[in-house]
């Protein structure tokens, strides 16, 4: 069992660069890439369900989402037009395959069933893993889509082209709605946008970073804790949690820094009344994000934006596993950079100590952070 070897791997996602050979405008990575593909599929189940009358296994959905690219911290990350080559194709859906199996064969026995779907079926003929396949082909439309709107590229002009071809006649109909809605920039497609742009959100601004981070970066890598503890409370320790609901506030808690920003918590936090204050801001423009979305799919993204971190124990954990992902930040800067991050990490960690007492808190602490700190391998 290398739980922590799995979560070091979850934690290069960010290493592994998506069009780089083209020198975006935007760099990109399978960590920011992943995050989007879950959030839009997490839309496109809601719309799959209201236009469409299929229902949708959200969670394994998400599952998919997240961590469908996690072989390539093994692999590197391969062109699609080289995965698609004839005399190559079989060799290197071989080589995906068992890069997928071998990461899953570092999580515990609890864990493994359900994290093989995630990444070894991930992009299946089960209507989840092909909403996957298109979302991650919306995801990539809208990044040339994007750069070609900033650099001029005739490369990405014609890439969104292409995509926005196939995208316009999918035969998912969820597909085809968010497609149209990004064509026509109506009100969803803000939302979209604002998705989009979470990669240009920088954190832990004001300190010596040497590993950049972003909204679109925490967000995923919250959001795949959230599914490891979420397992790790229900399959190891029997506790009744919606791991599905608890991902969905994770993947959208810091949407409202697409408008915002990221404001340092010393300063939000300064006095009660400050506090107060900005809790009333997010929560405003928070409404405002969400009333970009349909009506008939706005309850739920209300309490995965706006209700994240609510007092039920989903909103509990949220809150928590927000933090986990702050100390992991902290826990690889620390080594590198101790002057500027070992007091917080300390602090931080004493904070999570004193304050949680979930079970997979305590496991996360006892393994997974010791595997994090010792286990080079």
């Amino acid at each position: 069992m290398q739980n922590g070897n799995f979560i070091r791997m979850l934690t290069r996602m960010q290493n592994v660069p998506r069009w780089d050979e083209y020198a975006p405008r935007f760099p990109d990575n399978a960590a920011s890439h992943s995050f989007r593909v879950a959030l839009f599929s997490l839309m496109a189940s809601y719309l799959e369900e209201v236009d469409g009358q299929r229902p949708v296994d959200r969670l394994t959905l998400l599952g998919k989402a997240l961590f469908h690219d996690m072989n390539e911290v093994i692999t590197g990350p391969i062109k699609h037009r080289t995965k698609k080559e004839p005399t190559l194709h079989a060799h290197i859906q071989a080589m995906e395959q068992q890069a997928s199996e071998q990461l899953v064969a570092l999580l515990s026995k609890s864990l493994q069933p359900a994290f093989t779907t995630y990444l070894v079926h991930a992009e299946d003929e089960s209507l989840e893993g092909r909403i996957v396949e298109a979302i991650d082909t919306f995801d990539a439309m809208l990044y040339a889509r994007r750069e070609a709107r900033m650099t001029e590229s005739v490369f990405f002009e014609q890439k969104a082209a292409e995509l926005q071809d196939v995208l316009e006649r999918h035969p998912l109909v969820s597909v085809r709605r968010l497609t149209q809605s990004v064509m026509e920039e109506d009100e969803m497609s803000h939302f979209i946008e604002n998705v989009l742009m979470m990669d240009t959100i920088r954190r832990w601004k004001g300190r010596f970073n040497t590993i950049d981070d972003n909204d679109a970066t925490h967000a995923f890598r919250a959001a795949s804790l959230g599914i490891f503890n979420g397992l790790i409370e229900s399959e190891k320790y029997g506790v009744t949690i919606d791991i599905e609901e608890v991902v969905s506030r994770l993947l959208c808690h810091d949407l409202v820094e697409g408008t915002t920003g990221d404001v340092l918590g010393p300063v939000k936090h300064a006095t009660p009344v400050t506090a107060a204050t900005f809790e009333a801001y997010e929560r405003a423009e928070g409404e405002m994000l969400i009333n970009n979305l349909p009506k008939d799919i706005r309850a739920p993204f209300r309490r995965f934006v706006v209700e994240a971190k609510d007092e039920t124990y989903e909103g509990q954990m949220v809150d928590v596993i927000d933090k986990l992902d702050a100390l992991i930040k902290m826990n690889m800067e620390r080594k590198l950079n101790g002057v500027e991050y070992e007091t917080g990490y300390r602090a931080q960690l004493k904070k999570v100590q004193m304050t949680y007492e979930n079970p997979s808190v305590v496991f996360f602490l006892a393994y997974v952070l010791h595997d994090l700190d010792y286990v080079t391998s």
